[in-house]
């Protein structure tokens, strides 16, 4: 038996591709995997093209010094067009425009009818660029009278200006390459663009002093943002003459007269897709997304997709015209047993299904797998009473009773899985024993007032300090932190705040009372309080004053007139004479 590398030596392109296609299509596994072969295509320009164009492989190095008129032609034959090759091969386009030879080369492709070089509208006239090409084929899809490229009456050389578009009657049209806003902006000007810049000034100036209407296009807008910016801003300036273009949407615009597949039908299509391997419909999009567009803009997209299917023995998709009824599809479930999208899909796989049954039901129908499978939505529960009504006849005595229930299937599906949830549950909720039914109404009453209650507290703490907090705690007969642990909810809130230490401490501590009128008549002569109503007033935030108690004739009577004696201010109390002097008046 001859080595591999004679057999491949003397083997066809084609057959190494085919041998080279049943390994891993990269260049480093079929190093790996067969030498020979990966040294033989390396060594086969157009092979290496070939398998470049169709797995994405680098293209070799080369050596473009020595490169010949003829090598450059062939490397040109596997290129439809000039920006094709520079769009796909940007450093052989590279080393052609250094040759010098460039110029050469593309005549020689254009004349020899391998390459189309010029632009073409749909009116069959010729374009300088694609901007002013796509003007002109919407305004000749609208139907708009024009004449492409009138003479201008300026002239500073023996040929005249030439403007780009005319509407007889109605203005004249110019489609600007570039502007002196966007110069500045830009860092790949072309070198011609200084002195477009000064024709183009030119061009306004005499448009302005022979008072001759000018519709401006920008193309840079197409450069920068697109074709469908671009669109918006032609059909703006045209509507601001009174002139309305007609939909762009599945016209070919945007295309030359001799573009690949312009004038292309359904064979034509699929005849490219064998000769250039695309396997699926969406490899057109991936690898030639101009003929995507075209088989779109024709309406061809189904049939070419159909077609690919069967050439590969695929199944299609199913489209939304073709769609069984929802209910046959629901029917066929029940009867194979269906009950999980899992099931859906290994069934769809298998082919159990007949023809028109989609894929997939949400992108088919509009609608979710719980939806389509029980006939309602995942979100359809019943209302707050009547989900009541039903929890209640199972007797629940608490809620985790009614959390380990196995509620799923029938009627339990129409109850919410977590009724009390912020989000997700009942936007009636009050409280489990309301909706288990295990607590009175009587109950439930008081349990809402003390709720209501406690969060009143919980309000009015907010504007208390310490030392007030604590004298209201104790009015409300919590007197340490035992006792204050039985209203959870105000403890929790107190718990919070930032002087919670200081507070719970001054809750406990214990102030003696005095015993005698003596001590009693001293620390209120300390704290010189020496009315009644002075001390009611002052008691509450003075510990000294509390240890004084709040029924003074226990401790003997006259008690403020013997401190008002010491003093020397008068024995009676004028502060509450005049008091009873205004209710007696009253």
């Amino acid at each position: 038996m001859a080595p591999k590398y004679k057999t491949y030596a003397s083997a066809t392109d084609d057959f190494l591709f085919e041998l080279a296609c049943q390994y891993a299509i990269s260049p480093t596994n079929l190093s790996k995997k067969d030498v020979p072969l990966y040294n033989e295509i390396k060594g086969r320009k157009n092979l290496r093209a070939r398998m470049s164009a169709t797995f994405g492989w680098r293209r070799g190095v080369e050596k473009w010094g020595l490169y010949k008129i003829s090598d450059w032609l062939a490397l040109c034959e596997q290129f439809s067009s000039a920006s094709e090759f520079r769009s796909n091969y940007v450093a052989g386009q590279n080393a052609a425009y250094r040759s010098n030879l460039w110029p050469q080369i593309k005549k020689l492709m254009v004349d020899s009818g391998k390459w189309v070089d010029n632009l073409y509208g749909m009116d069959g006239r010729r374009y300088d660029s694609k901007s002013e090409m796509v003007v002109a084929n919407w305004l000749h899809y609208s139907g708009v009278s024009y004449l492409s490229h009138p003479k201008l009456a300026l002239q500073e050389t023996r040929q005249p200006f030439k403007g780009d578009f005319k509407l007889p009657g109605v203005a004249n049209v110019e489609v600007f390459m570039c502007s002196d806003i966007n110069k500045n902006s830009r860092s790949d000007l072309p070198t011609w663009a200084e002195t477009y810049l000064i024709r183009r000034q030119k061009k306004e100036a005499y448009y302005a002093n022979s008072e001759l209407p000018l519709i401006s296009i920008e193309a840079e807008i197409f450069r920068q943002w697109g074709l469908r910016k671009y669109l918006s801003h032609i059909k703006q300036q045209f509507k601001n003459f009174g002139i309305l273009l007609c939909a762009p949407a599945g016209l070919p615009i945007a295309y030359s007269q001799h573009d690949l597949g312009i004038k292309w039908g359904l064979e034509d299509f699929v005849n490219y897709a064998k000769t250039n391997h695309i396997g699926s419909f969406s490899q057109f999009q991936r690898g030639a997304p101009d003929l995507y567009a075209l088989t779109r803009i024709k309406g061809l997209a189904k049939e070419v997709r159909l077609a690919l299917d069967a050439l590969h023995n695929r199944r299609s998709i199913t489209y939304k015209e073709d769609l069984r009824p929802i209910a046959d599809v629901r029917a066929d479930c029940r009867r194979l047993g269906i009950v999980e999208r899992a099931q859906y899909n290994e069934a769809y796989k298998k082919g159990l299904f007949p023809v028109g049954t989609p894929n997939s039901i949400r992108q088919s129908y509009g609608m979710d797998w719980y939806e389509f499978i029980n006939g309602r939505k995942i979100d359809d529960f019943w209302r707050w009473k009547d989900a009541k009504k039903f929890v209640r006849t199972f007797n629940f005595q608490s809620k985790t009773e009614f959390e380990k229930y196995p509620r799923k299937g029938g009627e339990w599906d129409f109850i919410r899985k977590s009724p009390a949830a912020p989000n997700g549950g009942y936007p009636e909720w009050t409280n489990w024993g309301d909706f288990l039914g295990n607590v009175s109404a009587k109950e439930q009453e008081r349990r809402k007032a003390d709720i209501q209650i406690t969060s009143e507290l919980i309000k009015e703490f907010k504007t208390l300090d310490t030392l007030a907090a604590v004298n209201y705690l104790k009015k409300l007969g919590l007197k340490n932190t035992n006792q204050l642990t039985t209203r959870n909810r105000l403890y929790t809130n107190l718990r919070r705040r930032t002087d919670w230490i200081e507070l719970r401490d001054k809750l406990a501590l214990h102030i003696p009372k005095v015993k005698t009128a003596p001590e009693a008549i001293e620390i209120l002569l300390d704290e010189k309080c020496f009315y009644w109503s002075d001390f009611l007033a002052m008691r509450n935030s003075n510990s000294r004053l509390q240890s004084i108690p709040i029924h003074l004739d226990r401790l003997g009577l006259g008690i403020f007139e013997r401190v008002r004696e010491l003093v020397g201010l008068p024995l009676v109390d004028a502060k509450v004479r005049s008091v009873r002097r205004l209710t007696h008046q009253r």
